[in-house]
């Protein structure tokens, strides 16, 4: 099923879609006063021309989820993510980088699938090399000091090049427990 909204940008107490249906519909009040009407929701703003839709609401009186669900639901859609369970509680910045690593993985485990008793790395082996590296160097700041980046450079050492994919691995995995951490520190800060 086609995703019938999108989210733009989430902030606590500020959701902002892009709506597709929105321009076909004209009853733009009536869809306004329904979604003003649910308790914790202050404000929302329809603009049909640009397909978007800004939600304002009280965090304290009305979950984000909620409010996606009944967005999903009243434009015929039941999920506006294929990870909506674990992207909803992630900031909008952080989603990207969770996306890459995912991809990364992904290769990561085509690439151990698909290895061959030969040493030699393979266009799919650098392939993986390249997305491990541009998923670690693509986040943060003080980007030789993250511990992604310091795993990848230790390990690259000390299991060697031959060994390509298993130092590619060690760089991901690690990737991926500072993201989690970094997600969580940031549903701390929420």
């Amino acid at each position: 099923m086609e995703a019938t909204f999108s989210i733009v940008h989430d902030i606590p107490g500020r959701l902002r879609l892009i709506v597709p249906a929105l321009i076909d519909k004209r009853e733009h009040g009536q869809i306004n006063d329904m979604f003003s009407s649910m308790h914790g929701i202050d404000h929302v703003q329809i603009e049909p021309v640009i397909q978007s839709m800004t939600i304002i609401y009280n965090g304290d009186q009305i979950n984000k989820k909620v409010i996606l669900r009944f967005v999903g639901l009243f434009f015929k859609q039941t999920r506006f993510d294929p990870l909506d369970n674990l992207m909803v509680n992630i900031a909008p910045a952080q989603r990207k980088d969770f996306l890459r690593s995912l991809f990364t993985g992904f290769l990561i485990l085509i690439a151990y699938l698909r290895k061959t008793k030969v040493q030699i790395p393979g266009v799919l082996d650098y392939a993986v090399v390249i997305s491990t590296a541009y998923t670690v160097l693509s986040h943060g700041e003080n980007k030789l000091r993250h511990p992604d980046v310091i795993t990848g450079i230790v390990s690259m050492l000390s299991i060697g090049t031959g060994n390509i994919l298993h130092v590619a691995m060690v760089t991901w995995a690690v990737n991926v427990l500072e993201l989690l951490n970094d997600a969580n520190k940031s549903k701390l800060l929420l």
